[in-house]
């Protein structure tokens, strides 16, 4: 047996325990018990989908937030582990062995109680190899996952995931990962009830009902009641939650809208409780600063926004291309004159702060962009072929890309094409690699490089520019295996210098999140992740809305 370290404790920041209480229903009907308890958010595009094993885009992922929950949560403040729901965990001495043990009285939608089966059946799901989960390759640490998620063995009592009593869910690693516990917070790991998935189709089918409402059941606060789509997904409270009766609001009505003035102005007309769509429009910030500063909220997130190369489509194949391309760029004016929300200026890929700090070689040179494309063969942009950028339904996306289209004509005399893509269409042109250049971000669910760097390694599912570069993959396979911190990033560096040396992406900015939200709304707390706790949110009625 392995040795395991005591259970991992926890001190519960005050501003949790201070937060106001209001009374809550246990009604788990659409019509709401108390109807000012109803919270209006505008959450961006509309899901791809609402299976928790396939989503990609950050819209599906605050839908999660409220109908499922993982082994652990981030904590927003701290951003560490907390029990979600594991009450406890052990981590064994060699670092290769977990042990949650899951709450007594953790339960799904429809009364029954969560197991460690539950999570047995779900890795089942996550690593087979025809539900095609995105993030599979993220969990190769646990043995035997990737040979499993390969297709090279069948029998899933080869993966070191195991049921070792009803309430307790053991892992077993081939290696150590310094970063397990935060990946048992994403969602991408949440689990899944296996006589609701395999009811209507095989356990490994990605297209299924059983993410449909009313056919959903799920382990979060909220229940899935309805899906218009394009216009609203409704969550009520789930009466069977562990945790119910601290749950304040009674119900969520998400409002997908690819148009960020739209939303605001649903807000405006109060048609909305809270704009969380990442972007408002940006000529619209200097007014709420000073006329509304209460309804405004701008945060520094975790995430960059970059353009993804196709480096296998010619011209692009060419690193002197590319090198061109991203020299060409003024990140500055994009900033300042674009989106003009605190964004800085992009050189990396992943944020930078006092522990992690890669050198780049990236600036705004137009004479040196000029010499990469005459080097490529293409001197003033002679015989250069159009240029294609394509982008998803989004006011922010479009006015980037029209400016990148004028600084490369300006610069090299290239010609570009902007093509429009709605949300679902875009995520499956980029997953296929059907694109030459795309809009493209990194968005951590668990602040750190190695969540925004993991993808560019060769084969990995999200990797959008299709690069590969062995000295790359073996930094990367290093990193994942350190758990001293500071050499585990020293390795993500040095990574990263291969990636912007090479620039399969051009970053652009870091973002910064600009949000609308109405004073009434209480309990959230904002920070770097895009992943809100609708457990704390409540609204405060005013008399306009009573």
């Amino acid at each position: 047996m392995p040795a395991f370290r005591k259970p991992i404790r926890f001190v519960v920041p005050l501003m949790v325990l201070l937060l106001g209480l209001i009374g809550c229903s246990k009604n788990s009907e659409t019509q709401d018990a108390n109807p000012t308890q109803t919270l209006r958010v505008a959450i961006g595009a509309s899901p791809q989908s609402l299976d928790p094993h396939l989503i990609t885009g950050v819209p599906a992922m605050k839908i999660m937030a409220a109908l499922f929950e993982p082994l652990l949560v981030l904590n927003t403040v701290t951003e560490q582990p907390e029990p979600g729901v594991a009450t406890k965990w052990w981590v064994s001495d060699d670092g290769l062995h977990y042990r949650f043990e899951l709450r007594k009285n953790a339960k799904w939608s429809d009364g029954t109680p969560v197991t460690a089966k539950d999570f047995v059946f779900t890795w089942r799901r996550i690593l087979a190899p025809g539900i095609a989960a995105p993030y599979a390759q993220e969990y190769y640490a646990i043995s035997g996952a990737e040979a499993y998620h390969k297709g090279k063995v069948r029998d899933f009592s080869t993966v070191g995931v195991k049921a070792t009593a009803a309430d307790m869910v053991e892992f077993t690693l081939k290696q150590p990962d310094a970063l397990f516990l935060k990946r048992m917070a994403q969602d991408s790991t949440v689990p899944v009830q296996e006589s609701a998935v395999t009811y209507y189709t095989a356990f490994d089918d990605p297209v299924s009902e059983w993410t449909q409402p009313p056919h959903l059941v799920s382990n979060g606060p909220f229940i899935l009641t309805q899906w218009e789509l394009n216009k609203s997904i409704v969550a009520v409270k789930n009466p069977h939650y562990w945790d119910a009766e601290n749950v304040k609001l009674e119900k969520i009505i998400f409002i997908p809208a690819d148009s960020q003035a739209t939303t605001e102005r649903m807000f405006r007309s109060n048609q909305l409780d809270f704009d969380y769509g990442g972007t408002i429009p940006a000529e619209k910030i200097a007014t709420y600063k000073q006329d509304a500063p209460d309804k405004l909220v701008i945060q520094p997130g975790y995430a960059t926004y970059y353009y993804s190369i196709n480096t296998r489509k010619p011209p692009f194949d060419n690193l002197n291309v590319r090198r061109a391309l991203a020299f060409a760029v003024d990140r500055d004016m994009i900033v300042q004159r674009i989106t003009k929300a605190g964004q800085k200026p992009a050189y990396t890929v992943s944020p930078i702060d006092d522990s992690y700090h890669p050198s780049s070689p990236l600036s705004f040179n137009p004479e040196k962009a000029r010499e990469y494309l005459a080097k490529a063969g293409y001197p003033n942009g002679e015989n250069f072929p159009p240029v294609t950028i394509s982008y998803n339904t989004n006011e922010n996306h479009r006015k980037v890309a029209i400016a990148i289209q004028q600084m490369w004509k300006d610069t090299l005399n290239i010609d570009v094409e902007l093509v429009n893509q709605e949300w679902k269409v875009f995520l499956a042109t980029r997953y296929s690699h059907d694109y030459e250049i795309c809009r493209d971000a990194a968005a951590s669910t668990y602040p750190d490089p190695a969540d925004m760097l993991t993808v560019f390694a060769t084969g990995h599912d999200m990797n959008t520019p299709n690069w590969s570069n062995s000295d790359y993959d073996a930094l990367i396979a290093r990193a994942r295996v350190e758990t001293n911190n500071e050499a585990r990033l020293a390795f993500l560096a040095q990574a990263e210098e291969i990636l912007l040396e090479q620039m399969p992406v051009i970053p652009l900015y870091y973002y910064a999140y600009s949000y609308l939200i109405s004073p009434e709304v209480r309990g959230m707390t904002f920070s770097r992740v895009e992943r809100p706790d609708f457990k704390s949110i409540y609204i405060e009625p005013s008399k306009q809305r009573q």
